[in-house]
Protein backbone atom coordinates (compact mmCIF):
# COMPACT_ATOMS: atom_id res chain seq x y z
CA UNK A 1 0.00 0.00 0.00
CA UNK A 2 2.81 3.04 0.95
CA UNK A 3 4.78 1.67 -2.38
CA UNK A 4 1.19 1.84 -4.53
CA UNK A 5 0.75 5.45 -2.73
CA UNK A 6 4.22 6.75 -3.17
CA UNK A 7 3.89 5.58 -6.73
CA UNK A 8 0.67 7.93 -7.00
CA UNK A 9 2.34 10.51 -5.97
CA UNK A 10 5.80 10.18 -7.80
CA UNK A 11 3.83 9.34 -11.24
CA UNK A 12 5.46 11.95 -13.04
CA UNK A 13 8.82 10.82 -12.73
CA UNK A 14 8.51 6.57 -13.35
CA UNK A 15 12.32 6.69 -13.12
CA UNK A 16 11.95 8.15 -9.52
CA UNK A 17 9.46 5.63 -8.27
CA UNK A 18 10.86 2.95 -9.17
CA UNK A 19 14.19 4.04 -7.35
CA UNK A 20 11.98 4.72 -4.08
CA UNK A 21 10.09 1.58 -4.67
CA UNK A 22 13.54 -0.40 -4.75
CA UNK A 23 14.87 1.53 -1.43
CA UNK A 24 11.53 0.81 0.21
CA UNK A 25 11.81 -3.04 -0.91
CA UNK A 26 15.19 -3.31 0.30
CA UNK A 27 14.78 -1.75 3.47
CA UNK A 28 11.71 -3.69 4.23
CA UNK A 29 12.33 -7.36 2.63
CA UNK A 30 16.24 -7.76 2.97
CA UNK A 31 17.35 -10.63 4.40
CA UNK A 32 20.45 -8.77 4.73
CA UNK A 33 18.94 -5.73 6.54
CA UNK A 34 21.58 -6.45 9.58
CA UNK A 35 24.29 -5.61 7.14
CA UNK A 36 22.91 -2.06 6.35
CA UNK A 37 20.15 -1.40 9.41
CA UNK A 38 20.89 -0.21 12.83
CA UNK A 39 17.72 0.17 15.12
CA UNK A 40 18.10 3.01 17.03
CA UNK A 41 14.26 3.27 18.98
CA UNK A 42 11.95 0.91 19.84
CA UNK A 43 8.49 0.80 21.61
CA UNK A 44 6.57 -1.32 23.78
CA UNK A 45 3.68 -2.37 21.75
CA UNK A 46 0.26 -4.47 22.07
CA UNK A 47 -0.68 -6.68 19.17
CA UNK A 48 -4.46 -7.13 17.73
CA UNK A 49 -4.42 -10.63 20.14
CA UNK A 50 -3.18 -8.87 22.85
CA UNK A 51 0.41 -10.16 22.96
CA UNK A 52 3.36 -7.65 24.21
CA UNK A 53 6.08 -7.26 21.48
CA UNK A 54 8.39 -4.04 20.97
CA UNK A 55 8.22 -2.20 17.51
CA UNK A 56 10.83 -0.40 15.52
CA UNK A 57 9.93 3.00 15.41
CA UNK A 58 13.05 4.81 14.23
CA UNK A 59 16.82 3.14 12.48
CA UNK A 60 19.56 4.55 10.48
CA UNK A 61 20.14 3.12 7.26
CA UNK A 62 23.77 2.71 5.43
CA UNK A 63 24.45 1.93 2.00
CA UNK A 64 27.60 1.84 0.24
CA UNK A 65 27.59 5.01 -2.79
CA UNK A 66 27.16 2.32 -5.63
CA UNK A 67 23.63 1.48 -4.31
CA UNK A 68 22.85 5.08 -3.73
CA UNK A 69 24.22 6.38 -6.89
Amino acid sequence: LSVALSGTVLSRCPACARNFANLYCNNICSPNQSLFTNVTRVINHTTAQGLPQLAVVEYQCFYQQDFAD
